[in-house]
């Protein structure tokens, strides 16, 4: 099944994207999992869960914003304070969850090892520029972590532009067990650059403080 595990919804500050419309859009595209990963907040995660009612998986998780970079914490359902990024890597695992690097090559400050401490990386990001990208999936394949193709979208529409081919799954604790065995990205399309970054313009100057 093909999974989409980097989405953002009015819960991040730059994204209107309702949780009702980001599963009608899911569910649209025939995607079997989503990951709702607001900035720093699950409330994303959770209004999805509670509409999607089995239609497609919704992984718990949130997009942390920590002194090294971003990271994903997905199959993790309570909120993660700490700000640095191995302490929360070893807080993600303590519970249970699995710990996604996003668009690794945007920030200088992530290195290949800090990339090592994590269970995987982004090797594509739709909202990333075709270099980067490119360098994403040679460190993926350098370092040989399990490799994950996403959307990060901030608009409905975005969502599915990247996506992961992983083995089929009935539940989320079964995805959680399968989701590092062979993770194979299988849609791979740029979102449009220019509307992606207007669109995130627009909600800054919205809601205020921008938390990427």
């Amino acid at each position: 099944m093909e999974i989409d595990l980097h989405i953002h919804s009015r819960y991040s500050n730059d994204s209107r994207s309702k949780p009702d419309e980001i599963v009608k859009r899911a569910v649209s595209l025939g995607l079997g999992a989503i990951a709702v990963t607001d900035h720093n907040s699950w409330g994303g995660a959770r209004a999805a869960a509670k509409i999607a009612s089995g239609s497609v998986l919704v992984v718990p998780g949130a997009e942390l914003k920590t002194d090294r970079g971003d990271l994903l914490a997905l199959f993790v359902d309570e909120e993660i304070r700490t700000k640095v990024y191995a302490e929360a890597i070893d807080e993600i695992k303590a519970r249970g969850g699995i710990s996604i690097v996003p668009h690794p090559t945007e920030s200088s400050r992530v290195t290949k090892e800090d990339v090592m401490l994590a269970d995987g990386l982004e090797v594509f990001n739709s909202t990333c520029s075709e270099e980067n990208n490119l360098r994403a999936l040679q460190l993926g394949t350098e370092l040989k972590k399990p490799g994950f193709a996403s959307s990060d979208a901030h608009m409905v529409l975005e969502i599915g532009n990247g996506r992961t081919r992983v083995a089929e799954c009935s539940s989320l604790h079964e995805l959680r067990r399968e989701i590092l065995k062979n993770p194979a990205p299988s849609k791979m399309v740029r979102s449009n650059p220019v509307l992606h970054r207007v669109n995130s313009y627009i909600n800054f100057g919205l809601k205020g403080i921008w938390m990427r």
